[in-house]
């Protein structure tokens, strides 16, 4: 992803995979690219030290992002 930098605009954590869909689609409605991921991270609005909460990372960028070529896949 290090040759995508370039092309960051900006990052946005969100709570729902609702809110992040919304996100990904005003994206696309403007052309821009986005890689959407999600995470684990310690919940810090819980007493217990040990529960986490998913949490989902929308990647904007200028243009769309090239995929990642798998270096396992061979083409028949």
């Amino acid at each position: 992803m290090a040759d995508n930098d370039a092309n960051l605009l900006s990052t946005h954590f969100f709570d729902s995979a609702a809110e992040a869909t919304e996100a990904v689609r005003a994206a696309d409605l403007l052309g821009l690219g986005v890689a959407l991921s999600n995470r684990l991270v310690p919940d810090t609005d819980s007493d217990d030290d040990g529960s986490f909460v998913e949490e989902w990372v929308v990647d904007v960028f200028a243009s769309v992002p090239e995929a990642e070529a798998d270096s396992e896949a061979e083409v028949a």
